[in-house]
């Protein structure tokens, strides 16, 4: 076997734009114990993407590690934040549903989606995309794992991983206070955590953050600034240890995110080119309400409001017993949450005799609740043969809706027969889905240790998944945010719903079942005990589904087969690391969402297919440096070739469904969206000293990508150019660091970029949702 053992630059590259390395002679000498174990422990990282304590460096996948406390020193809070650091990872918001994608994959914007990248919470299987929007609270790591993960984790995770784990309760007491504000747009973001014993064998921990801020996007049209964030986390913990007999893990997590001018979005391409033929839709509204269009973003908007609501709740409960040799665990899980989401956003109306704040007002309501439960059981590690096999079942309900309102013309006008709905009437749609899920999975893994240098894993997972769902219509006089006030009588609905509305009735396939077995192997050789060189073979898979919106799609499931190799190694007595891995995996019946025009009302709509097939291939690297004491340079880059291999009947660009009738493209051999050829992070670091009780901290962190489409259609007008941002942080500490003051600059250089595009109803004007622009923010904190 190899000793477990291994500097991980990986981790670092992934997480750290300023970490302390204390000297170990010189000028400080006291800088002490603490400081040495804290550099120690960076080359021992351990994770559990196996579902096994092992060193980073034994993994034979891709895998990325973020520390929980260096992202609070770098105030890197939320997985938008870290997945832009890290090289084919992006995680973007959009509205009622978010974006994750690994390697160039991911599931596309509707709630009725299961994320194609899982996300996992102390092995607790959470899949709604709303996640993404969690702060970090007291985290001890978050791993990130690339390619399909089909064996160790609860559920299917097609693309790849987000295993976050959180910090548990331990027998010392321990805690700590941060605080930190940015004037630039009066962030706020103060968080505590406390634990210690209770009893010999038991003990609890505490945290809490409240975090926000006032926004950096100002509306000329309503007067305000936003978004505006009022948010709150709150967990308690309990742990039971009674060595070798029984460990137990209790956690109760809490948040509420309030959000008011939550999605405030510039508009560009308005006026449109002359290939266009013509002003009309969204940006004619905009025009002729005689607002000026430069095509700039600069954060300033003249389009609508919106706002996000949601709250949340999540239990879990592991208990691990040890029998013998064994270890049976048992992970038990639930999570809830209501979601509520307006925009009366688009343009000022070109009837304003309808006298409503929007033409076109949207509401999304989503509750959710789910709960899970797994059974592990396995042996300890050490022998000719290591096993593990277990059992997992889910089961969830998801309601949710999309109501809009048909403001923005004069739609009573074009519902047959001529008068069955008012003129003037402000008409509004409904549309609610109800889906249940049950998901039953058995698995297994064995590593049979051939020689100390030679080991073979092999595991699989059989999954049978039931799912049911439901669409139903409502259809009337609405409201201010796009909500029916008022029914339609049965004539009215019945001609409104079969000309020009969305069509009445359920899904066109009400149940299913899904099941599939996926093998995976993978051989890894120590060529010395430094280097370790892998090969794997992985299946993965996800279930069909229907969407939830104006929509009846009904889609089936997606597989991926998987091929990756790489190689990990230490030189240099562990002061230079590289990893590097290449991989090839093709998807068959890839799920994709777009977002396109309906021809009749000008609206847009969310549509949800099957892709024939795609590929991602490319390269993942990750070097790690520390040329002297205190000075660090870590980087992770990524090459990444995804693109559809077979899509005949994709969506077409902005322009092609304004002028084309009924327009289609063959996207065969075009990039799938949030799929940059390159993408990574630099960052460099230097720890010195002032005196002999104060240390400086200086760091560096420059991350960038290439050009990449937010839309499935390969629209140059949805596309975000590429771009390098730049954050700085200087900091001074205490030689015991118990107490600290830093300076956090981010997008030093002002880089203005987008984290979403669509198009505007009936033109060719694009709304593109803005990422945060340079900000400068002042961190105090002190360790209990």
């Amino acid at each position: 076997m190899r000793r477990f053992e291994g500097y991980s630059s990986v981790a670092a590259a992934a997480i750290m734009a300023a970490v302390a390395s204390a000297p170990a002679s010189g000028p400080a000498s006291a800088q002490s114990e603490e400081s040495s174990a804290t550099a120690q422990s960076m080359e021992y990282i351990v994770v559990t993407a196996q579902k096994r304590e092992q060193s980073l460096q034994d993994v034979p996948i891709s895998l990325l590690v973020a520390d929980g406390e260096q992202m609070r020193d770098v105030s890197v809070t939320n997985l938008n934040d870290l997945a832009n650091r890290l090289s084919n990872v992006r995680v973007n918001n959009a509205g009622a549903s978010d974006s994750l994608s690994i390697r160039g994959v991911g599931s596309g914007f509707n709630m009725g989606f299961e994320q194609a990248v899982a996300t996992f919470v102390d092995g607790v299987y959470l899949s709604r995309s709303q996640i993404s929007r969690g702060g970090f609270l007291d985290l001890e790591r978050i791993e990130v794992l690339k390619g399909p993960q089909s064996t160790y984790f609860g559920s299917n995770a097609i693309a790849g991983a987000l295993s976050i784990i959180t910090r548990k309760p331990t027998p010392e007491f321990e805690g700590y206070v941060s605080a930190l504000f940015s004037p630039s747009d009066n962030e706020y973001d103060i968080q505590a955590a406390v634990g210690g014993p209770l009893t010999d064998e038991l003990s609890a921990r505490a945290a809490l953050r409240v975090f926000g801020m006032d926004g950096f996007i100002d509306n000329l049209r309503f007067d305000f600034t936003g978004p505006r964030n009022r948010n709150m986390q709150a967990r308690t913990a309990l742990r039971y240890e009674k060595t070798d007999v029984l460990d137990v893990d209790l956690k109760l997590d809490y948040a509420k995110y309030d959000e008011d001018h939550a999605e405030l979005q510039e508009t560009v391409n308005c006026p449109e080119g002359p290939e266009f033929g013509g002003t009309s839709g969204a940006c004619g509204a905009i025009l002729a309400a005689g607002e000026d269009q430069d095509g700039e973003l600069n954060y300033i908007t003249r389009t609508g409001d919106s706002s996000f609501e949601l709250e949340s709740f999540n239990a879990s409960l592991t208990a691990a017993w040890t029998l013998g040799d064994h270890t049976l665990t048992s992970t038990t899980g639930y999570y809830t949450h209501d979601l509520f989401r307006t925009t009366v956003g688009g343009a000022l109306l070109p009837f304003p005799t309808l006298n409503t704040p929007s033409g076109l007002p949207l509401s999304q309501p989503e509750d959710f609740n789910s709960f899970s439960q797994e059974l592990r059981f396995e042996s300890d590690t050490g022998g000719r043969f290591e096993y593990m096999a277990g059992l997992y079942y889910d089961r969830s309900n998801l309601e949710g809706g999309v109501n809009i309102g048909f403001y923005f013309a004069p739609f009573w006008a074009l519902v047959p027969p001529p008068g069955v709905i008012p003129a003037n009437s402000l008409i509004a749609q409904e549309v609610n889905g109800d889906q249940d899920q049950a998901n039953r999975s058995i698995f297994g893994a064995v590593t049979l240790n051939v020689t100390d240098s030679l080991r073979i894993n092999a595991g699989a997972r059989y999954s049978s998944i039931r799912k049911e769902a439901h669409r139903t219509t409502r259809a009337g006089f609405g409201d201010n945010i796009g909500q029916v006030a008022e029914d339609f009588s049965d004539a009215q609905f019945i001609a409104w719903t079969t000309t020009v509305g969305r069509p009445d009735g359920d899904y066109p396939i009400t149940e299913f079942t899904n099941d599939k077995f996926m093998p995976s192997v993978s051989v890894q050789y120590d060529v010395t005990p430094d280097v370790m060189a892998f090969v794997s073979f992985s299946t993965g898979f996800k279930a069909g589904g229907w969407s939830i919106g104006q929509s009846q799609d009904v889609y089936g499931p997606e597989t991926v087969n998987s091929y990756e190799g790489g190689i990990k190694a230490s030189w240099l007595d562990r002061r230079l690391t590289t990893n590097v891995s290449v991989y090839s995996a093709t998807y068959d019946d890839l799920q994709v969402s777009t977002t396109v025009i309906d021809p009749i009302t000008g609206i847009f709509r969310g549509v949800i297919g099957n892709v024939g097939k795609s590929r991602s291939r490319g390269v993942d690297l990750e070097i790690g440096a520390r040329p002297a004491d205190g000075v660090s340079f870590f980087a992770n880059i990524g090459y990444l070739d995804a693109k559809f291999l077979e899509y005949p009947n994709g969506p077409c660009t902005i322009l092609g469904s304004r002028t084309i009738p009924g327009c289609v493209q063959d996207l065969a051999g075009a990039r799938n969206s949030y799929a940059p050829k390159w993408s990574g992070s630099v960052n460099g670091n230097y720890a010195f000293d002032l005196t002999s009780n104060i240390v400086a901290e200086l760091g560096a962190w420059l991350y960038f990508t290439s050009e990449f489409f937010q839309q499935a259609n390969a629209d140059p007008l949805t596309a975000q150019s590429a771009y390098a941002k730049l954050d700085l942080r200087a900091a001074i500490s205490t030689a015991d660091g118990r107490w600290e003051l830093a300076i956090i600059a981010k997008n030093v250089t002002d880089q203005v970029t987008g984290a979403y595009r669509a198009a505007m109803p009936g033109s060719g004007a694009v709304s593109v949702r803005m990422d945060r622009p340079r900000s400068v923010a002042f961190q105090l904190s002190t360790k209990l």
